[in-house]
């Protein structure tokens, strides 16, 4: 979603080359950007895509310290579209209908801390099963101790320590239960959104 254009010129003008002679005409490249993945594409992904922010080389200088990071666990319309995705740490975006990781550092190294596997009230059962899986594989265990809590059942830290403070939050997602599909087009000269017939 924020990646620059660069990496997708970059793969045209050198690496497909490459991919091309190595696999010949059994290669073909399909541009994908995020959220609008096809089923083929995720049924590689057992519980999902794992979305993270930032990135893949974070520079460590003498006055870096870890964060904490904050996923929410979704799906939407079938399993095959499940989502982890980081957020912001901000209380304010739990919601009872899903199940979020919360990873919270303890020292300066990253290299020891707790990571919560929170379960909203009206959360599917086996997403929450599956939020504890991804956190398990997510986090090394012998350095990250895994705490499973159900909401309403938060110690202060969860809050305080990992979120910044505690906020109030939604309750109900009954917006996934209506989807919608509307056009956006320039066709008459001007920009409109329209809905469409399902």
């Amino acid at each position: 979603r924020e990646s620059s254009n660069m990496g997708w010129l970059t793969f045209t003008f050198s690496l497909q080359k490459k991919f091309e002679s190595l696999f010949g005409e059994k290669l073909e490249v399909v541009r994908m950007h995020q959220q609008q993945e096809n089923l083929k594409f995720m049924s590689h992904f057992n519980n999902g895509l794992l979305i993270k922010q930032g990135c893949r080389k974070e520079v460590r200088g003498p006055g870096w310290k870890p964060e904490s990071e904050f996923y929410q666990l979704r799906s939407n319309g079938s399993s095959l579209y499940r989502r982890c995705i980081q957020l912001k740490t901000d209380s304010s975006l739990l919601n009872s209908c899903f199940s979020y990781i919360l990873k919270v550092p303890f020292d300066a190294e990253d290299k020891s801390g707790i990571v919560y596997v929170w379960i909203g009230s009206k959360c599917d059962p086996d997403e929450a099963l599956i939020a504890e899986d991804i956190a398990n594989n997510l986090y090394d265990q012998e350095h990250f101790s895994l705490q499973v809590l159900n909401e309403g059942e938060e110690p202060d830290n969860f809050f305080w320590a990992g979120l910044g403070e505690k906020k109030s939050y939604e309750t109900e997602a009954e917006f996934l239960n209506y989807s919608r599909l509307f056009r956006c087009s320039n066709d008459k000269g001007f920009f409109t959104v329209t809905e469409k017939c399902s």
